[in-house]
């Protein structure tokens, strides 16, 4: 995963640096109902990325994250949450048996119990993560002005 960022600040070896994100609708030629806001066309987010080359403050850079980061972030905020749910209905199912109430009933709060402890684990596992470099983009090359225009 490729993208381009304005370097804005230096930080013990890692940047700072302005990401202007834009949608896929930007570059579409269609007239549909998501065109005619362009509210969500584009958006600056700052981001704090490993800086193995020193960028100096204001130049373009090229970040990029590794796939094997990426996907893992995937399955965890994707799939996490819907295994959570099959495994909480099961769970629900037999440990609340005990309570006389019905396998559904008793199912469905441990799927909702399942769903609300995936997003607590999530949190957490946010948290720990941001503090790694591992999760990191990284600028791999500055570009010049004409680098930056072409590609848009």
């Amino acid at each position: 995963m490729k993208e381009m960022a304005q370097v804005i600040d230096k930080k013990n070896g890692q940047s700072l640096v302005r990401i202007v994100r834009s949608s896929a609708c930007n570059k579409c030629d269609e007239k549909c109902m998501l065109g005619a806001d362009q509210s969500h066309e584009v958006d600056e987010m700052d981001v704090l990325v490993n800086d193995p080359i020193d960028a100096e403050v204001g130049s373009m850079v090229e970040l990029e994250m590794g796939a094997k980061p990426v996907l893992f972030s995937a399955f965890l905020v994707y799939l996490f949450p819907l295994v959570a749910i099959i495994a909480g209905y099961f769970a629900g199912s037999y440990l609340l048996a005990v309570f006389a109430l019905a396998d559904e009933i008793a199912g469905i709060i441990g799927s909702v119990v399942g769903f609300l402890l995936s997003f607590a684990f999530l949190k957490y596992f946010d948290k720990k993560a941001g503090a790694k470099s591992y999760f990191h983009p990284e600028i791999i090359r500055v570009v010049n002005n004409a680098e930056v225009f072409c590609e848009n």
